[in-house]
């Protein structure tokens, strides 16, 4: 086996996939890891050890070995971890060491804990270490996780190592509950973070034992990192100083926005983030320096390594700081005994020490990027060099030489990246890699400078000095050109979120790209390779087919409502928007980014069933992002600042306003029909007796056999005018009157509706009691199935007419990172992927 390594991070990784996915104990895992050893053990003894045979169970074991690592560190929870305390009502009281350094920001400060006390459902304690509060001792309890505390910026933190109380209530991470949305239960689980908390004032945050030992922390990494920062301050200024903290340091909250934005725009943003490129030109500068010194070849190596331990921890010991800090010392290793490295061997390496300490990192953004970036220029760019006729190569000049391979160079990490950083960001930068081979450079030249104004700084600020003042002129170039691309048509593209379809079909016709057959079967082997790169070709070209089925999601805005509509003619319409408020905004959360993901650029038609501002609050996002067609309401309007602030937004845009009836119907949807059932004009004669929910817009979708009602936030007389003519009312499907309040869902509404299924629109733990637990069970007792954004997210339905499916799009799950399931852009969950319909 040439790269055994290789073979084994594979399996290992497939085998945490496998883990994240089915969420069943790791005794069932360990079991099948032993069954296979057992049946390989008896095949070897029984038939003779055949090395195809060996591997097949080799890996199998692996994978089942991968699956048992990650289910431990993820699924099993002790009965006292902090996760067991998560999204109660009452508040608690903590006692833990802060564990990193805390992290200002400009209104808050983070602080990471790891608890070891905690009193049961108060809010303070008694204690040795905080004496006058309160006395609930025997109710005190062990307990043990890592919680993130997020404090007023007014509030002292403390520092590493110190003791604090913390007193609120604890929070669980969330899943991703929209597409497009952001999902922090994965993000905080691949850093170790399973709780949270916001503290406001001090009374719920105390340093009760300062630190006055020797750390690691803070005796030697705090003060390295602020000698270079301050090193950095004292020598430079404005946008130059800020983007030098960027490079070296990973720091880009002094970054102007809109220079970080130049930098998303051509696709550079990751130099701005302390990276596997910033451990190699540090491991290149370092090496160099030492060398010069003409020291023995051993303490360069020592030397170079200790830099790069320090600078791991100085950059907060990311995934792809790790993985280049271990094969860069790997490479060192090799060359101090005169060895010969495979890079391929060593990446693998490198990726199973960290998930062996870390198996959630899989699931981290760095951890991806840096180790598909690095596999595809270690492969692809000799593939791609090879691919150049030889003449070419032959006769070029050395600077036409340095252009051609640092173009490929780049071209190979884009690619190698695309379909991760298109489903993370939706956007696609043409430009990167041009701009990389102009800037890269660069950056070099700007992380030599820059640590050589580190180290000289402490010791003779006016060397540091010198050294800084060339740096500027390197930093200034860099900014204009970042400019000068960034201004480029069309440098940066949006692109709708990779389906499982694409990232399978591209990333497997990369593989049989890379893979060059040779030996006694190469020409079979060749056919093969070529049969599934058109296999790999079709399922890529499926993937780009339109989607002509009819697809509705309710979105998870909290305590609003904002439905979204595809007609499977491409017309898109958008029922409601949200809430909009100083702190909360749900279409810049929730409705761009799920617009984003799903490759929209415009809404044809939003419709306001009524002027309450959980419902119209988040349009003003939207129509002030997107093209809008039309907007269509009851013509019930409000004289709240914030409703004349949204149709001063509409006017503002010429976008055509108009209001709808019962009667009323929706065209050109590609085969849908959309007929308004509520209000009728004799109804709202009389709405100066009624509160506006009464007068919302009720629409009913239909495409063949299947149907929808959506019912705003009707309640009683608004069902009982819509139920004058009951055979209008029939659908598969019913939106949940008025969130599934009380005062809604009445039983003759409900016989002329007479769903299959009900999606219910509520924010988790309103304090509105939505929705109410006697009107769920009235769904349930008429057998329809009811699917909650406040427990499982978005609501998705799809439908071709005949057959329709519904599911959640982040169903609950047990305690740990919640996978999805998406076939064609579409979730569902615990189906067959074939079972598209039921």
């Amino acid at each position: 086996m040439q790269r055994p390594a290789l073979f084994i991070a594979v399996c290992f990784v497939i085998g945490i996939l496998l883990g994240h996915r089915v969420a069943v104990s790791p005794v069932l895992f360990a079991l099948g890891a032993m069954a296979v050893i057992a049946a390989g053990y008896a095949l070897c003894r029984t038939r003779g050890a055949a090395a195809p045979s060996l591997r097949v169970f080799m890996a199998l074991g692996l994978v089942f070995a991968g699956a048992f690592w990650y289910a431990v560190h993820v699924r099993v929870v002790p009965a006292n971890d902090i996760r067991r305390f998560c999204d109660q009502r009452q508040r608690h009281a903590l006692a833990g060491t802060i564990v990193r350094s805390p992290d200002a920001r400009d209104r808050f400060t983070l602080v990471t804990v790891d608890v070891d006390s905690i009193s049961l459902g108060v809010v303070g304690w008694a204690s040795s270490e905080s004496p006058g509060m309160s006395t609930a001792t025997d109710r005190a309890a062990p307990v043990s996780g890592r919680l993130q505390v997020r404090l007023n910026s007014d509030i002292d933190p403390g520092v590493y190592g110190d003791r604090v109380l913390v007193s609120g209530r604890l929070r669980s991470p969330q899943p991703a509950r929209n597409p497009g949305g952001f999902d922090a239960r994965t993000y905080y689980a691949s850093r170790g973070v399973h709780a949270l908390m916001s503290v406001r004032d001090e009374a719920g945050y105390r340093v009760t034992r300062r630190n006055t030992s020797f750390t690691w922390q803070t005796g030697v990494i705090d003060p390295l990192r602020n000698s270079i920062d301050r090193s950095i301050d004292q020598t430079m200024r404005g946008d130059s100083a800020a983007l030098l903290k960027g490079i070296l340091l990973g720091a880009r909250r002094q970054l102007p926005e809109d220079l970080l934005d130049t930098f998303r725009t051509i696709g550079l943003a990751h130099i701005l983030a302390v990276s596997g490129l910033h451990v190699g030109l540090i491991t290149l500068v370092i090496y160099t320096l030492l060398s010069v010194l003409r020291l023995p070849r051993n303490i360069v190596v020592a030397g170079t390594l200790g830099v790069l331990v320090l600078y791991a921890f100085i950059t907060n010991l990311t995934p792809s700081v790790i993985r280049a800090t271990i094969m860069a010392a790997l490479f060192l290793a090799g060359r101090q005994l005169d060895r010969q490295t495979d890079t391929v061997n060593i990446l693998a390496v490198a990726a199973i020490v960290i998930l062996l300490i870390w198996p959630s990192a899989l699931f981290d953004l760095s951890f991806q990027l840096s180790f598909l970036a690095t596999y595809a220029i270690i492969t692809g760019y000799p593939r791609m060099k090879e691919l150049l006729p030889e003449r070419i190569s032959r006769s070029e000049k050395w600077w036409a030489r340095w252009l051609r391979d640092g173009l490929l160079v780049s071209v190979a990490a884009q690619l190698g990246a695309l379909p991760v950083v298109a489903g993370t960001f939706y956007q696609v930068s043409w430009m990167s890699a041009v701009a990389n081979l102009f800037i890269g450079p660069l950056v070099f030249l700007n992380t030599t400078f820059g640590v050589l104004t580190a180290l000289t700084g402490p010791l003779a600020i006016e060397i540091a000095r010198l050294f800084s003042a060339v740096n500027a002129l390197v930093l200034y170039a860099m900014i204009h050109l970042s400019k000068a691309f960034s201004g480029a048509p069309s440098a940066l593209v949006e692109v709708p979120a990779p389906s499982t379809l694409f990232f399978a079909s591209f990333y497997g016709a990369g593989l049989l790209l890379l893979w060059k057959p040779d030996g006694s079967r190469g020409r079979r082997t060749r056919r093969t390779r070529h049969g599934l790169l058109v296999l790999c070709l079709l399922v890529f070209c499926y993937n780009l087919l339109p989607d002509r089925s009819l697809r509705i999601t309710v979105l998870d805005v909290g305590q609003g409502d904002a439905i979204f509509i595809a007609c499977p003619n491409g017309h898109t319409l958008l029922v409601d928007g949200g809430a909009r408020t100083p702190f909360y905004d749900a279409g810049t959360r929730v409705i761009l980014p799920f617009m984003r993901a799903k490759g929209y650029r415009r809404v044809d038609t939003i419709i306001v069933t009524h002027p309450d501002l959980d419902h119209y609050g988040g349009l003003r996002a939207v129509v002030e992002s997107v093209e809008v067609g039309e907007v269509l309401s009851s013509g019930v309007g409000s004289e709240s600042g914030s409703y004349r602030a949204w149709r001063e937004a509409v006017d503002r845009h010429g976008i055509p306003y108009r209001a709808v009836a019962k009667g009323d119907t929706l065209s050109a949807l590609g085969g849908v029909r959309g007929l308004f059932l509520h209000p009728d004009p004799l109804f709202l004669s009389g709405t100066a007796k009624l509160n506006s929910n009464e007068v919302s817009v009720v629409l009913r979708l239909s495409l063949g056999e299947f149907s929808m009602l959506l019912t705003g936030d009707i309640e009683e007389k608004g069902e009982a005018a819509t139920v004058r003519r009951p055979s209008m009312l029939k659908s598969t499907v019913l939106k949940s009157p008025h969130h599934g309040s009380k005062s809604s869902s009445g039983s003759a509404f409900l016989n002329a509706v007479d769903p299959e299924a009900v999606a219910v629109s509520a924010g988790m733990y309103n304090n509105f009691g939505h929705p109410a637990p006697e009107v769920i069970e009235r769904y349930r007792r008429r057998g329809a199935e009811v699917f909650r954004t406040d427990e499982g997210g978005a609501v998705m339905i799809r439908s071709n007419g005949r057959y329709w499916d519904m599911a959640h799009f982040a169903p609950p799950a047990p305690i740990g990172p919640t996978p999805r399931q998406v076939v064609d852009g579409f979730l569902l969950t615990g189906k067959s992927p074939l079972s598209i319909f039921r």
